[in-house]
């Protein structure tokens, strides 16, 4: 089997580091760095005759031009050696000398060789204490492994020895044989005895929590009729419809309970907003209001329902339900959505203990009432994500498919018009 190669981080730090420090003390350093100048005195002779002249000042450049006095550009430039009666500056003779070519660009190269060192130090680093976990971790099964083959081997020898003792008994007449079937018998009964237990206690365990359930459906069901005898509507409510009411919603919720592990009574406990999304005649104001009817006997009190047609088709439906506040109009809806996002942050502030429902129906064209109502949408589809669970409020929204025209507001706000 070819093996893998693997990276030798180790000498990769080491190289980087050390070819960054050569870099930054050797090749980084500049001969001259700066500018200068070569300066001779060659003064003009003064004798102006033909014959004498060459000879003149062959023998003055001799004297004092063969010689060259170098200094700063910036020194000569500003003139800092200029007495009070300069010489001519026609007696002079200037060379530049350039400054060399700089090589600060090793610098750079230092600076990232020295990265890559400690970036692969760190690396290795990183590696070893992965491979160190997982030795402990191997070292820590093996272990256990042993540990558990030894209890196992103990076990199994002391029954041996158990059984031996009991058959050497037996044969010399030390017990009978009745007297071995008896010791049998009360150790199976003993086990019985234990498995009995256990179940009597899971089954105490349970008969208190279905008691603790009724109690809590029985609080709800007792508020629930001095609610109606504030709204004038108790005086018709009989024990038997009670009773009766309470046997169905039992029901329902054992049989919400045993349907695919009772994800459905998870989502209806849940604070995360649902939203029914569907065409015209889909059923979604019924499944608001079937989800809405089962929280409210599990006792979430309807703080508010919203609809455009709460007094229209539906009404029959919304009927079953008892909210605190209706609002059946454009204005007192985007009322109710201003008032919503205060209340949710009061009951934040305030930690409550108990849930609330907000139904809101046909959420498809809310967005396009008005200026108002365009920038108040987005800002509690925004609440509605970020504040419903703190609050504990069961929000239940309900529109059409394929006209989100409120919803895509945010959401094309975050690039995804597709959720």
């Amino acid at each position: 089997m070819k093996k893998k190669f693997k990276l030798p981080l180790g000498g990769l730090a080491v190289a980087g580091l050390a070819i960054g420090t050569c870099c930054a003390w050797l090749m980084g350093e500049t001969v001259r760095p700066y500018d200068m100048v070569g300066v001779k005195f060659c003064p003009k002779t003064a004798n102006i005759h033909k014959n004498n002249y060459e000879q003149s000042q062959q023998q003055l450049d001799k004297q004092y031009c063969q010689y060259e006095h170098k200094m700063l550009s910036e020194v000569w430039g500003r003139k800092q050696y200029s007495s009070l009666k300069p010489l001519p500056e026609d007696s002079f003779i200037i060379r530049d000398i350039p400054a060399t070519k700089t090589t600060h660009w090793w610098y750079l190269v230092s600076i990232a060789s020295v990265g890559g060192g400690v970036l692969s130090w760190a690396k290795k680093c990183e590696k070893v204490e992965v491979d160190a976990h997982y030795e402990l971790e191997g070292y820590k099964t093996q272990i256990k492994i042993f540990g558990v083959n030894s209890r196992e081997e103990r076990d199994f020898k002391t029954d041996t020895v158990r059984n031996q003792w009991v058959g050497m008994r037996l044969e010399t007449g030390l017990i009978s044989q009745e007297g071995v079937n008896e010791r049998l018998n009360n150790l199976s009964e003993v086990l019985s005895a234990t498995h009995t237990a256990a179940l009597k206690q899971f089954d105490a365990g349970n008969s208190e929590m279905d008691k603790t359930i009724a109690e809590n459906r029985l609080d709800a069901a007792k508020a629930d009729k001095e609610r109606a005898k504030l709204q004038g509507k108790g005086g018709n409510t009989t024990p038997a419809n009670q009773n009766v009411d309470e046997l169905r919603m039992a029901e329902l919720t054992k049989a919400l309970k045993a349907h695919e592990d009772s994800w459905l009574l998870d989502l209806i406990n849940s604070v995360k907003p649902i939203f029914l999304i569907g065409d015209m005649g889909s059923a979604k104001t019924s499944m608001a209001v079937s989800l809405g009817l089962i929280r409210e006997n599990l006792g979430h009190r309807i703080h508010r329902i919203a609809d455009k047609h709460l007094n229209g088709e539906n009404s029959d439906k919304w009927n079953l339900l008892k909210p605190e506040c209706k609002h059946d109009n454009n204005s007192s809806i985007l009322e109710a959505l201003q008032d919503q996002i205060e209340r949710r942050s009061e009951r934040i502030n305030q930690r409550p203990t108990s849930k609330e429902q907000f139904i809101l129906d046909e959420f498809t064209q809310l967005a396009k009432i008005s200026k108002e109502a365009n920038v108040l949408i987005p800002l509690f589809v925004t609440s509605t994500y970020s504040d419903t669970r703190k609050a504990k409020e069961l929000f239940i929204g309900v529109t059409h498919s394929f006209t989100n025209a409120s919803l895509a507001t945010v959401f094309l706000s975050c690039g995804n018009a597709d959720g």
